[in-house]
C-alpha cells in the first residue's frame, strides 16, 4: 500500500542499528562510496547534481533518486543496476522495496571490497 511504502521509505534516512555508527542506509552508503571513488569528489559531485533526497511522502521520487544514487553515469560499479526494475515495478511499495534491497545489497558489497 502507500502508507507502507510511506513508512519503508523512511528506512532510507533513518538510523540503522546495523550499520556502523547507527548511520542511515543512504548516509553509509555514500561513507563507502566516497572510499571507492574512480576519482577524487565523484561522490559529493553525484551527490550535487541528483539535489536532496525527496521526503518519505514520496516514496516513488525517494526510490528513483536512490537508483539515481547507486547507479550513477558513468557507472561506478559498485551496486547492480536496479534502475530497469525501479521503472517497470507497478507500485511505490515495490519501487521502495527494490531502492532499499540495492542500496542495502551494494553496502555489503562495498563492505566486503
Amino acid at each position: 500500500s502507500f502508507a507502507r511504502a510511506i513508512v519503508k521509505a523512511k528506512e532510507l534516512t533513518s538510523p540503522n542499528m546495523n550499520m556502523p555508527k547507527n548511520l542511515s542506509l543512504v548516509d553509509r552508503w555514500v561513507e563507502l562510496a566516497k572510499q571507492n571513488e574512480r576519482q577524487k569528489g565523484q561522490i559529493d559531485e553525484l551527490v550535487q547534481e541528483i539535489g536532496d533526497i525527496p521526503p518519505p511522502e514520496q516514496p516513488s521520487e525517494r526510490a528513483f533518486w536512490v537508483g539515481a544514487l547507486i547507479n550513477p553515469i558513468p557507472a561506478m560499479g559498485v551496486a547492480l543496476e536496479i534502475r530497469p526494475v525501479l521503472l517497470t515495478a507497478k507500485t511505490a511499495e515495490e519501487r521502495i522495496d527494490v531502492a532499499i534491497d540495492g542500496i542495502y545489497r551494494s553496502i555489503k558489497h562495498m563492505e566486503g571490497l
